[in-house]
């Protein structure tokens, strides 16, 4: 969502409003009825203008005294609308997971990762004023974590249709193992994502509470750069080309699989 764009859909709303669309169509009705009818074509004019003044008016008046309720509604709509197109795509990626091959793992990590997120959401609506800065920014932590997980899922779709289409299994034996490595880290940032949840639910109020809430947001910290690092990895392998991916010595191959994990 942009400023612009939100300007437009408020614009837009409040002249489709029917109170206010009202005036401008009973004028040009009038003044079809004049020109029907015959009547003095300054009176079909009048009857023109009154209505092109009356929808403005009314636009100007819903306009000040709207106090940000429709800017609020459309911005909670367009809010809705990436809600569904992210699920969709999310579901859409579940399929793609599940008829890829018979490993459960990558739809199991997704539908977890789906599952903590929404819990964490829940948790975020429901904290008390004291700890809601610092909550959010755990959950903004948790969404980026959950991005970056749903990316490299993505990624061992990629490099497991690679491996698949190779012939040797030098060439194929990287990518499998680093689609394994990826798949460990994931499941790993579940577990932390699962320890978080349980953290932030046994807070209680003090200086403790701040304490902890800022431990887990730098362990969260950690986690993203570890996550970063992954997608590294990835975009580096998947740019490879074969014949690069069966030069490597199994020494190197073995050395970039313990970084992975």
């Amino acid at each position: 969502m942009n400023e612009d764009q939100i300007r437009r859909r408020v614009f837009l709303r409040l002249l489709g409003h029917p109170g206010v669309i009202a005036p401008f169509l009973l004028g040009v009705t009038a003044c079809t009825a004049a020109w029907a009818l015959d009547w003095p074509s300054a009176l079909a004019w009048f009857a023109l203008g009154a209505g092109v003044a009356g929808t403005f008016g009314a636009y100007l008046t819903r306009l000040i005294f709207d106090h940000g309720r429709t800017a609020l509604a459309v911005i909670t709509d367009l809010r809705q609308r990436e809600q569904r197109s992210l699920q969709a795509s999310l579901d859409e990626l579940d399929r793609r997971l599940v008829s890829s091959d018979n490993d459960p793992r990558p739809e199991a990590a997704l539908r977890d990762l789906r599952a903590l997120v929404f819990a964490f959401d829940e948790f975020a609506e429901k904290t008390d004023s004291l700890h809601t800065p610092a909550v959010l920014d755990v959950r903004s932590r948790v969404r980026q974590i959950f991005d970056s997980s749903v990316r490299s899922l993505e990624q061992t779709l990629q490099l497991g249709d690679t491996a698949k289409i190779l012939q040797l299994p030098e060439a194929r034996q990287p990518l499998l193992a680093q689609r394994e490595s990826i798949i460990a880290d994931i499941q790993a940032g579940i577990r932390q994502l699962g320890d978080t949840l349980a953290a932030l639910q046994r807070l209680g109020g003090g200086a403790q509470s701040s304490r902890e809430l800022a431990r887990l947001r730098e362990e969260l910290d950690q986690s993203l750069e570890i996550a970063g690092r992954v997608e590294e990895r990835l975009n580096s392998l998947l740019d490879r080309p074969e014949s690069d991916i069966r030069s490597i010595p199994p020494r190197l191959r073995a050395a970039s699989n313990q970084k992975g994990h």
